[in-house]
């Protein structure tokens, strides 16, 4: 990472910390109750709060060696925005809502800049100091949680390697693989609900940025990408179908423990975390801020459809019968995804 883009780092977690400071002196508006409404404020700081969280994937995704640093410089202001309307939201509730609600919501946001301003450290070496009493009870409530989440685990241990690589596929590699369809998802949706409301003459050239609007903080389909993005699309969804089906009918579904189905079960889980990485390393190259993104398109999609590959060839090797013409079918459709995403440089 260069060293211009650690600076803009360290200066958005500055930021972040005056906002913190900010919503530690919460004392709520002076409106009446009567303008307010809990289920309004809840379902509006739900739907910043997710489009917040997709543009910190990204931004986690782009910190990844190698850096990419115009693309970490685009994100940060989106989620600095977000954090500061969530903030503004925060302002806005009345003394009269409760001195318990106002504390709640003081709290939950407090917990999540401190976050935003660690997941930043974590990328700098000039780290960003918090004041130690913010500190304090986060950290305590934090240990008390993790303590609280550590002592439930050890009642629910699973009963075999079965049970345990079904916890580590849905965990980790079929609900990540699914979120990251499920945003591109959104977000072609998103775009193409955009152009419609351009051609029908209902896009307001006045309508900008509001406390309830998500628009600029939801990622962008850049300009002439559309065609390319929607062969990845249907990649990932190829994708996804086989990351589920193993999950189900290859781990769920082995009724043999003998030493070669455990070893089998441990090599899906290890062949499965590239298939969720190079997930990810290709949904974030469609919104590389350069003209290098074509070529990082091929490349990452290419290195997506070799470790799918791997991973359906390892998954068919135990699988019942009855499975067999489905996994061919899934091959089939990862090769037209491959002949799809192929692209003339």
């Amino acid at each position: 990472m260069k060293k211009e883009t650690q600076k803009y780092l360290r200066s958005a977690a500055l930021s972040i910390v005056v906002l913190l400071d900010h919503v530690r002196k919460l004392e709520g508006s002076d409106e009446p109750l009567a303008s307010f409404s809990g289920p309004k404020f809840r379902d509006s700081v739900k739907e910043l709060a997710t489009a917040i969280d997709k543009e910190a994937t990204r931004f986690i995704i782009a910190c990844k060696p190698p850096a990419l640093d115009a693309e970490i410089r685009a994100l940060c202001p989106k989620i600095n925005a977000g954090l500061f309307h969530l903030v503004k939201k925060a302002d806005s509730i009345p003394k009269t809502a409760g001195k318990l609600y106002l504390e709640a919501i003081q709290k939950a946001i407090c917990r999540s800049l401190i976050s935003a301003v660690g997941l930043i450290n974590s990328f700098i070496e000039e780290k960003v100091e918090i004041d130690k009493a913010a500190l304090y009870e986060v950290s305590y409530t934090s240990a008390s949680g993790i303590f609280w989440e550590h002592c439930k685990t050890l009642v629910q241990l699973p009963a075999d390697n079965r049970a345990a690589a079904m916890l580590a596929w849905q965990s980790s590699i079929g609900s990540l693989v699914k979120d990251a369809v499920e945003e591109l998802d959104e977000t072609v949706k998103e775009y193409k609900d955009s152009e419609t409301s351009k051609d029908c003459g209902k896009q307001n050239a006045d309508d900008e940025f509001s406390d309830d609007s998500m628009d600029d903080l939801d990622p962008d389909i850049p300009p002439g990408r559309l065609e390319q993005v929607l062969k990845v699309q249907r990649l990932l969804t190829s994708t996804k179908h086989a990351c589920d089906k193993i999950g189900l009918r290859c781990i769920r579904d082995c009724k043999v423990l003998d030493e070669e189905h455990v070893m089998w079960l441990d090599r899906l889980v290890d062949l499965g975390k590239p298939v969720q990485d190079a997930v990810d390393e290709l949904s974030a190259a469609l919104f590389i801020d350069d003209d290098s993104w074509l070529q990082q398109v091929e490349i990452e999609s290419s290195k997506l459809r070799k470790v799918l590959s791997g991973l359906i060839t390892l998954a068919i090797t135990f699988v019942d019968d009855s499975h067999l013409k489905w996994f061919e079918t899934c091959r089939k459709q990862l090769d037209a995804a491959h002949e799809s995403t192929s692209i003339v440089r």
